[in-house]
Formats: C-alpha cells, structure tokens, sequence
C-alpha cells in the first residue's frame, strides 16, 4: 500500500517542473519517464521503510511470544501479524478477534486494484489511441493533457478504457474502506504499545505511508494493560490537583510517617510506583523497566 502512496509524490513534484509539450512523442516518452523515476524513488522509501518496520515488529513480536514473528518482514502478512498483536478490538461496539486478517485482506484488494489501473494506463499509452488537449502561451503551443480515444482503440482493448475510470473510482471508495479497518487495528496496537496517544501513532499509520518507521520508533516499548494504566494516570493526575490546594489536601491528623511516605513491601524508603514501566522498555541492566522514551527519539 506505501508504494503507491510514495510514489504520487514524486509524481506531482515531476509534473509541476516539467515545461510544456511541443509534440506529442516528446509528451509520451517524458511521461515514460516521470512514471519510472517515481516508480525507483517509490520503491526505494518503501524498501527502507518495510526493513525498518519489519524489524520494530518483529522485535514486538518476539517479546509477545508469537510463533509468527516471521511475518513481520513479509508484505501483507505483517499486517495480520499486527492484528494478532493488537488482540481483540471492539468495532462499533461488536467484538472482533480477526481484525488483522481483515485489514491484510483489504490491503490485498487495495494493491491489486491499484496495479491493474497501472498495467491499463501503460498499455493504453499509445499516440494514436490517444487525443491531445492544447495550450497556446504567446507564439507557442503545448501539449497540456490527453484522453483516449474510444474508436481508435481495437476492439478488444476498448473495455480498457472504461474498465480504468471504474476502478480508479472503486479504488478510491475501496481506500477508504481500508483506512477504516487500519485505523481499528491501529488503535487496539497503539493501545499497548503507546498508551500516552494511540490515536496519533493509529491516525499516522493508517492515513500515512510512515507505517514503518512508527513501528520502528516503538519497538523497545513493552505491553501494558490500558485500562490499568489510564485508572493511573488519572490517579496521579488527582493527586497533582490535590497539591495545588496545600494543606486542605492532607488529612486533619496527619499520618503515623509524618511527611514521608509509609514504607511498603515491608521495606523502607520510597515505594515502588506499580506503573511505572507502563509504555517503557523493560530492557535495563537492574531488572527494572526505565522511564519511556519518546518513540522518535532514535529517528
């Protein structure tokens, strides 16, 4: 899916640059060329983007113990392997386990329908199939635009021509139909992986080709359980409200420690904080998880 969306970019740069057309093979073969150097750009950010992101899974997904880990470097089956990390998601208040085989499946539709509008345009690109829209700047006049033209065309490549404006159109509405599973996977991903802003990394992944480098940015993060670590959150957040108004926040009597907080685990000193390692990486030399890291931080 990334491959496509990478290579429009280079694409409208290249179309914007380029001057106008004085004949119609100068037209073509510059089209030619604009379609392959965005094709090579393209698959050159979606390489580094898919080993990036396939490692950042892989590594999430060694550490969840999946027997698939392998997935994580495999086109399409890394999205269902970030299903099957993600767990059970809720989907308009309905419960669905297999939202990462529905999300590859999408993407699977995605990509076929965007390659065969490719291979049509390529075949269809043919001077005499073709009429040519015109433009008249001073004393000179350019090529500006092109459209088929239906009986030029062999009767046995005619369907070509309507069969591409329907599916770019179909395309398009099977997009948004992808988006929409992607974002539910996403959510329920980040949930684990990125509690401080899962919508964010879920928007990111699901409406930009940076899929890979998200998933790169938090692979040292480990799982937490959201539920636990908002009902925290909120109590720190109280807590922090509760300082703000002084004393009227302690206790009338004062407590048998005085200012310092009662040991707890029957030791002494400061109490271990039960969340703290929520969205960190529990990768450090003295068994405890440090403090999380912003995800971009390596990038």
């Amino acid at each position: 899916m990334e491959f496509f969306e990478w290579m429009s970019i280079p694409q409208m740069v290249l179309y914007y640059f380029t001057p106008g057309f004085n004949t119609i093979d100068e037209f073509l073969s510059l089209d030619r060329k604009i379609l392959l150097i965005s094709m090579l750009v393209a698959a050159g950010i979606y390489l580094l983007s898919h080993l990036l992101g396939g490692f950042g899974l892989y590594k999430i997904a060694k550490r969840a113990g999946e027997k698939l880990a392998w997935m994580a470097f495999v086109p399409f089956l890394n999205t269902y392997l970030a299903g099957r990390i993600a767990g059970e998601t809720n989907i308009f208040g309905i419960k669905c386990k297999r939202i990462g085989l529905y999300a590859a499946i999408a993407e699977v539709v995605y990509v076929a329908l965007n390659i065969f509008v490719l291979v049509i345009s390529l075949t269809l690109a043919r001077p005499e199939w073709n009429e040519f829209t015109y433009e008249t700047v001073g004393e000179n006049v350019y090529i500006t635009g092109t459209q088929y033209i239906v009986s030029n065309i062999p009767v046995g490549l005619r369907w070509m021509a309507n069969a591409e404006f329907a599916l770019e159109i179909v395309a398009q509405i099977w997009y948004f139909v992808m988006v929409l599973t992607f974002c539910m996977m996403f959510f329920a991903f980040f949930r684990k992986y990125y509690a401080r802003s899962p919508f964010l990394m879920a928007f990111l992944c699901s409406f930009f080709p940076v899929r890979g480098f998200v998933l790169f940015a938090v692979r040292n993060n480990a799982a937490v359980d959201y539920q636990a670590w908002m009902q925290e959150r909120i109590r720190r957040m109280q807590q922090q409200q509760q300082q703000m108004y002084g004393p009227y926040s302690q206790p009338p009597y004062g407590t048998p420690y005085g200012n310092q907080q009662p040991p707890q685990n029957g030791g002494s000193g400061t109490p271990e904080e039960p969340f703290g390692d929520f969205g960190g990486s529990n990768e450090s030399g003295n068994g405890t998880p440090p403090p999380p890291d912003e995800p971009f931080s390596d990038l």
